[in-house]
């Protein structure tokens, strides 16, 4: 049987996802994949007026001027970043992708910590490096400690991935610890990933954008995908400290996004004052739903209340949660696609109305 000559390390390799097709009917959908949430008014302003017969012939704009000018602008009075150090992509996932293109061969190590971003611990394994997840503890409701990382990290690491808020608790780590973080890597010669996707839900003095000024280790990604929920036109950035943005140059392809879902990008930014609004929303609802969750018998890892996800278990761990409540017709992600979980835990995204989630439930 002919066989074609794929990296040795990929003959047998099964790719971890947490991305699933659902084969009961949904009557509510809380795995993440839709927003009822309200969206920058600076879009729909600009879709209206936008000459699309025209300017779709035109070729675009590949150094994306418009989004990194007011990237910088929404960032001004945190952090005084450079056009230079901003890299768009198609997704933060597609900056994370070319990080590891640039960093990462088979005899590299990324230190993290799990549960954590499944996808991006599967594309450390496939750039064929290996992944070291340093497990927060179930009994101290998954609590991030910065001091299980700092006990970990060491000259052998390559990159250091956090995110925050973390996926899929929906935990908020304060800034101080990821600062101690990344100030010890820097020691160490490692670079930090701080990928922050889901980082609009927090306010900007959360952010590690303020420490790029102070460390040329650390790497922050953030996506309009989440908060501003550009789920469908998909644009992310990262914004990389010292030289660490003239290396992934070296890696990275042009014509990342189409130019105008760049410029739609930039008026999603222009309206950033709608975050407030998805926060507030989001608190709200996460308020009715944790402590109702609980009442019930449900366990809720550590979470931060403006944040959309949490991870939500039963203590039966033969217990498959997600085909439970599918079978209710609610849509989660199950725990078998994070390392460090089980079919006892799903990550559940807070639906417009904790009442509807119940309704379905006592269904």
């Amino acid at each position: 049987m002919w066989n074609p000559k794929v990296r040795a390390h990929l003959q047998d390799f099964d790719r971890e996802s947490y991305i699933h097709e659902s084969h009961c009917p949904i009557v509510l959908n809380c795995n993440g994949l839709e927003s009822t949430l309200p969206h920058a008014p600076e879009v729909e302003a600009f879709i209206k007026n936008y000459d699309w017969v025209s300017n779709m012939w035109k070729t675009g704009d590949t150094s994306y001027k418009a989004l990194t000018e007011e990237i910088c602008n929404y960032w001004k009075d945190f952090a005084d970043i450079s056009e230079e150090q901003i890299k768009i992509g198609y997704g933060s996932m597609q900056v994370l992708e070319r990080i590891n293109k640039v960093f990462l061969d088979e005899h590299a190590t990324v230190l993290g910590y799990v549960p954590q971003f499944v996808e991006y611990i599967t594309e450390v394994r496939v750039s064929g490096a290996r992944f070291e997840g340093i497990a927060m503890s179930p009994e101290d409701n998954f609590t991030f400690h910065a001091d299980s990382l700092l006990d970990a990290l060491n000259e052998r690491h390559t990159l250091l991935y956090i995110d925050n808020p973390n996926n899929p608790t929906g935990q908020l780590i304060p800034l101080d610890e990821i600062e101690a973080l990344v100030s010890r890597a820097h020691e160490l010669g490692v670079v930090v990933i701080v990928d922050e996707a889901y980082g609009d839900y927090a306010p900007k003095e959360a952010s590690a954008v303020q420490l790029l000024p102070r460390y040329e280790n650390i790497i922050v990604t953030r996506t309009l995908t989440k908060g501003f929920h550009f789920a469908a036109t998909r644009i992310g950035y990262g914004i990389f400290s010292g030289r660490l943005g003239e290396f992934y140059d070296k890696g990275n392809l042009p014509f990342a996004v189409p130019s105008v879902s760049a410029l739609l990008a930039r008026e999603a930014l222009r309206g950033g004052s709608v975050l407030d609004t998805v926060r507030q929303m989001i608190k709200k609802e996460k308020e009715s739903l944790i402590p109702e969750l609980e009442k019930r018998g449900f366990s809720v890892a550590s979470t931060y209340t403006c944040c959309p996800i949490s991870l939500v278990s039963v203590e039966d761990r033969d217990v498959d949660l997600a085909h439970l409540l599918a079978e209710k017709g609610i849509e989660v992600r199950s725990g078998k696609d994070y390392p460090h979980l089980g079919k006892n835990y799903v990550r559940i995204a807070t639906p417009k109305k904790a009442s509807d989630f119940f309704a379905c439930l006592d269904r």
